[in-house]
C-alpha cells in the first residue's frame, strides 16, 4: 500500500491538470472501473464519481453527443479515436506496406511508427488526419477500394467526434461550467477512487494503477511538461 501512495502522491489535486485531460482522463477512469465492474464491485466509486463529472462538466459520462443521458447514436471521441487507431495501425498499415515497397512511401503514413498514433490526443488528430489525407491522395492509387473506404469511414466518424467534442466546449465556456469547487469535490473523488483501489489491490499495486491512464493525471511529476491554469476552452 505505501508504495502505491509513493505512487499516485497529488496526481489528481494538480491545479496545472488542464481541463481537457480532467475530463478525459476522468472518462478513461469511469469506462475502465466499468469494465472492471463484476459483482457491482465497484458500483459505488462509479456512482459518485460520475455525480461530480456531471456536475463539474455539465454532462455524463458516456454522453457522445452532448446529451445529457446515455450514449448517442454517435461514437464518442474516445471510441472514434481508439477506432482509427485500431485500423490504421492493423488492417491499414499491412495494405500501406503491401502496396508501398519504398520506406519513403511508407514513413509517409508512419514517420513516428505506431506509437504517435496510440499516444496522440484529441487536439492533435486534425493535424494527423490532414497528414494522411495527402499521403492517401499522393500514394492511394495502388489501394484496393475497400482500403480506401474503411480509411474514409474511420476518419469521416472522427471528424464528427472532434467537431461534436468542440461544440460541447463551447457549450461548456459559454455556460461557465465548472466551478472551482467542484472541480475540488471531482479531483477529491479521484483520490478517493485511487485510495480505495489501493486496498482492494493491495498485493497488486499495479492493477490498481491500471485503472488510471498516466498520460492525463500525472503532468506534475519531475521531468513532466508544464501546462496552462485548467481553462474550460472554446
Amino acid at each position: 500500500m505505501l508504495s502505491f501512495e509513493k505512487i499516485f502522491s497529488n496526481w489528481f489535486a494538480d491545479i496545472e491538470l488542464s481541463f481537457d485531460d480532467l475530463e478525459a482522463g476522468t472518462r478513461d477512469h469511469l469506462e475502465r472501473l466499468r469494465k472492471g465492474n463484476e459483482k457491482d464491485r465497484f458500483a459505488d466509486l462509479i456512482k459518485a464519481t460520475e455525480a461530480c463529472y456531471t456536475a463539474y462538466f455539465g454532462r455524463r459520462s458516456q454522453s457522445a453527443t452532448a446529451s445529457s443521458t446515455g450514449k448517442g447514436t454517435t461514437l464518442t471521441l474516445h471510441e472514434a479515436m481508439e477506432a482509427m487507431t485500431d485500423w490504421l495501425v492493423g488492417e491499414g498499415q499491412e495494405a500501406i506496406y503491401y502496396k508501398l515497397k519504398k520506406e519513403a512511401d511508407r514513413l509517409r503514413f508512419f514517420p513516428r511508427g505506431n506509437s504517435e498514433y496510440h499516444q496522440a490526443r484529441h487536439g492533435e488528430w486534425p493535424g494527423l488526419l490532414e497528414r494522411l489525407d495527402t499521403a492517401f491522395e499522393d500514394l492511394g492509387g495502388p489501394f484496393e477500394a475497400e482500403v480506401k473506404a474503411a480509411y474514409k469511414r474511420h476518419r469521416d466518424a472522427l471528424l464528427l467526434a472532434l467537431a461534436t467534442q468542440s461544440g460541447v466546449k463551447k457549450q461548456q465556456a459559454d455556460a461557465s461550467v465548472g466551478s472551482a469547487a467542484e472541480r475540488a469535490l471531482l479531483t477529491r473523488q479521484l483520490s478517493r477512487n485511487a485510495r480505495t483501489l489501493g486496498l482492494v489491490f493491495d498485493e497488486q499495486p499495479r492493477e490498481a494503477v491500471s485503472y488510471f491512464d498516466k498520460r492525463y493525471f500525472n503532468q506534475h511529476q519531475p521531468g513532466a511538461g508544464k501546462q496552462a491554469p485548467a481553462q474550460p476552452t472554446a
